[in-house]
């Protein structure tokens, strides 16, 4: 029997039909798929069925489907001095595929509050323009894309992808404005240095593709948050109620920590604390929910709560909820001064 293990050994478990047919002959390869042992993220493009694949092995998969197998790849003269030709890369991970594996949150990727479907999109810069692929609904978009050195990293596990700020970058033309904040905060959260070299890059690319929405995002975008539903409710606030500031904290008189608000002003005590896609749900949770509002609500604190459908779409009822509490809470204020 062959011994198929060395398959993907050196690309995450992903492998193409030329690697395979070192091995097998085009009908034992067939029949492999058929049988549902291998599946084909991308036609030629190969894995062990039965499994999803992880974004850094979707991420292999979209390369080695759009030449990136055994790359970087020489070309050129060679240099006079070293007698060495150049290398480059034909495929890079980028975009909305380079975001999931830097586990960035793309909360249009599959939310069923809005019934968007992006994780069914995949993006690769490569080095010569090649045609989208599609498949079983799915789309790869291969970008023609010049990057430097410095916007190129390779992963531990061989993957080549672009780096943290240029993905950014890339997603300012492919997100929705909500999407691409939220992505913003949540890189900013994890690298607080990372903000200057945003600001540069947008700056650079005066004039290109998603500079416009770049500098809006980078405008509103805020580190403090720590989740997609903290960005999503402080957006839809910001407006209205400006005195809301994300990641508010209360103490008792002993200064220990009481609760740690997704957003607060502390002048008239309004909190509000927005769930994620996956929400507060189960008896414990909304008990444990309950029990925190009511111990804050013995240091005079409110707390408005929103659900993931209400961050996607009642944000106008919310944004009306909590702009009315904001009022009652001043009137009360008022009459008590």
């Amino acid at each position: 029997m062959t011994d198929l293990s060395t398959l993907g050994v050196a690309s995450l478990g992903v492998w193409t039909r030329a690697d395979a047919l070192t091995l097998l002959t085009p009908g034992e390869i067939d029949a492999l798929v058929r049988a549902g042992v291998w599946q084909t993220p991308w036609r030629a493009v190969y894995a062990d069925g039965g499994c999803d694949l992880s974004a850094e092995q979707r991420a292999v998969a979209a390369c080695l489907a759009s030449g990136g197998a055994g790359q970087p790849f020489p070309y050129g003269p060679p240099d006079p001095v070293t007698g060495k030709r150049r290398r480059r890369l034909r495929a890079v991970a980028a975009g909305r595929t380079a975001a999931r594996v830097y586990d960035l949150p793309l909360i249009d990727d599959h939310d069923p509050a809005t019934g968007t479907v992006e994780h069914l999109l995949d993006d690769v810069a490569v080095f010569r323009h090649l045609p989208a692929l599609t498949k079983d609904g799915r789309t790869l978009y291969r970008r023609q894309e010049r990057l430097t050195a410095e916007e190129v990293v390779r992963r531990p596990g061989g993957l080549w992808v672009t780096s943290p700020v240029r993905t950014l970058v890339d997603c300012a033309s492919l997100l929705t404005h909500e999407a691409l904040v939220c992505a913003l905060d949540n890189a900013l959260h994890r690298e607080c240095d990372l903000l200057p070299k945003l600001v540069q890059a947008a700056a650079d690319r005066q004039g290109a593709v998603g500079a416009p929405a770049l500098r809006h995002g980078l405008a509103l975008a805020d580190g403090r948050a720590e989740s997609a539903a903290e960005t999503l409710a402080r957006l839809i606030l910001l407006p209205v109620l400006p005195g809301l500031r994300p990641q508010v904290r209360l103490f008792d008189h002993a200064a220990r920590l009481v609760a740690r608000f997704d957003l607060g002003d502390e002048e008239i005590r309004l909190a509000v604390e927005s769930d994620g896609q996956a929400g507060h749900a189960g008896e414990r949770m909304v008990a444990k929910d309950q029990r925190r509002d009511l111990r804050t609500k013995s240091f005079g604190w409110s707390t408005e709560r929103a659900t993931w459908y209400d961050l996607r779409r009642r944000q106008d009822e919310f944004r009306a909820r909590v702009v009315a509490k904001d009022t009652e809470l001043r009137a009360d204020r008022d009459q008590t001064a």
